[in-house]
Order: C-alpha cells, then sequence, then structure tokens
C-alpha cells in the first residue's frame, strides 16, 4: 500500500494538468453502436491533494507563492446525501499530500454530494504558526471533487478525484 501512494504522489506532481478519461468507451465507431450512450461504471472513490502553509508576505492573497508543503495537516472528506453522511479524515506526509480510499459505500456516482476541506493545520504548524484555513480553491467552504483519471488499486477501481492545493496562512498583520 505505501509503494501506492508513493507512485501516485509522484504522478500528482508530475502532471500539472490532469484530464479526466472515461474507461467505458463503445467497442466499436461502427454507426450501429454509437446509437446508444457509453455508461460510466461505477467505481470506488480515492481523493489527492497538497496543503501548504502560505508565508505572511502573502497572508490574505489566492497564491501559493514562497509557501511551503504542510507536515500533519488534517483534511476531511464530508458527503451528504439524503440516505446516510459520510465524513474521513486523513493527514498530510512531509511533502503536503494527501491520500484517501473511500469507503466502499462511496461510488463514483455519489461524489457530487461530497466536498473536501483542510481542518487542522496540524502540529508542525505550531512551529511556523499557520494557524488560519485559506479561502484558496474554496479550502474554507470545502472544495468539489474533480475527476483526474481512473486507478486500479488491488483489483479493485477507481477514480482518482483531485483537490486543492490548499494552504493555511499566519495571522499576520498587514
Amino acid at each position: 500500500m505505501g509503494l501506492v501512494i508513493k507512485a501516485l504522489k509522484y504522478l500528482l506532481l508530475l502532471h500539472t494538468s490532469l484530464t479526466f478519461f472515461y474507461t467505458n468507451e463503445l467497442a466499436s465507431a461502427s454507426p450501429a453502436t454509437t446509437s446508444s450512450p457509453a455508461k460510466m461504471n461505477r467505481r470506488l472513490v480515492a481523493v489527492e491533494g497538497m496543503v501548504y502553509c502560505k508565508s505572511c508576505k502573502y497572508s490574505g492573497i489566492d497564491t501559493l507563492l514562497e509557501a511551503s508543503p504542510l507536515q500533519g495537516a488534517t483534511v476531511r472528506l464530508a458527503c451528504n446525501n439524503t440516505k446516510r453522511g459520510l465524513t474521513m479524515e486523513t493527514t498530510t506526509d512531509k511533502n503536503g499530500y494527501f491520500f484517501m480510499l473511500a469507503p466502499n459505500k462511496l461510488t463514483s456516482y455519489a461524489f457530487h454530494t461530497c466536498r473536501v476541506s483542510p481542518t487542522n493545520p496540524g502540529p508542525a504548524a505550531a512551529t511556523v504558526t499557520c494557524t488560519v484555513p485559506s479561502k484558496l480553491n474554496n479550502g474554507t467552504t470545502g472544495a468539489m471533487l474533480k475527476p483526474s483519471r481512473s486507478i486500479n488499486i488491488a483489483e479493485h477501481d477507481y477514480v482518482l478525484f483531485s483537490v486543492g492545493p490548499f494552504a493555511f496562512e499566519p495571522a499576520c498583520t498587514h
């Protein structure tokens, strides 16, 4: 599992712009098969992103200039549909990266009910005073999931959703 997370972390850093491709393409391009639309299979949900600590110089400004990755920050996935809600949290690694596999009861059909937001800057923030959540990429209200690509983990198909990057700011006076 650790190797998979490391591989996904490097993929996130390498890709500056991710595009979601539906893997269920029509088997042939003949007119007989194109009359019915392709269906997207129900797949499990995985979420990834980054959390940073902004510098005092850019506090209150939507930028990550001079920001550094924030280790140990807590990020929450909250899904609210009419049947049952789902909340789960994870923390960032030393590079500010987080990755979470949602429980099997959450599939790609219900991803639109989910929001991700940073909730706690973690113990590393105490030394740099990054304690205020930033509005960058809807970090304070919760960012919607953006599908990026399909992945396979342990023989299960997942849709990998990207969010953020998020940031915490120091309480600076300008």
